[in-house]
């Protein structure tokens, strides 16, 4: 008798176990959603490793395509047009040499699925290079930040120091 009672214990402990994991949890959006998924190998983490790779063989125009026309593209807190963030590129590439994003450290690009609907795709990294004029060699940490919508980049937050590449660009105009 206490064996039943025992097996039909732990049936039941099983059975309701099996029914809470089973359930569908629901997003939490008290604060905005801003849980969900992260993939370092998603269509999107794909896409920010295409673009990059672009900037880094002085291609970055080819990745215009990969950007919405009326996106939002910021350098810090500046605000600049798809055609001057697109443009930064060449001029990068017109001040340095031996331009890296992986020198000190592989680059980390993971996107973030969110409960909300957003989905990010955010990449740190060094970038390094030397400068024509000069001759330095600089290190600038760097993250950035792209915002999906349908496979195309509609938001861009590019955050670094400029003072190295501001003094390189000040030196070649001199």
């Amino acid at each position: 008798m206490k064996k039943l009672i025992l097996l039909t214990f732990i049936f039941g402990f099983l059975i309701s176990c099996e029914s809470e994991n089973s359930k569908k949890i629901e997003p939490n959006m008290e604060f905005g959603g801003w849980s969900g998924l992260t993939s370092d190998s998603s269509k999107e983490s794909m896409l920010t490793r295409e673009l990059m790779d672009n900037y880094i063989a002085n291609k970055f125009e080819d990745s215009a395509s990969l950007m919405a026309d009326d996106g939002n593209f910021y350098f810090n807190s500046n605000k600049v047009s798809k055609e001057e963030w697109v443009g930064a590129a060449a001029l990068h590439h017109s001040l340095f040499d031996d331009i890296s994003n992986s020198k000190i450290q592989p680059t980390n690009v993971t996107t973030a699925t969110y409960d909300n609907g957003s989905v990010w795709s955010l990449a740190w990294f060094y970038w390094t290079a030397t400068g024509k004029i000069t001759g330095n060699e600089i290190q600038i940490p760097v993250h950035h930040a792209f915002r999906f919508e349908n496979e195309k980049i509609v938001d861009v937050y590019h955050f670094f120091d400029p003072t190295l590449l501001d003094a390189e660009l000040a030196t070649s105009q001199k």
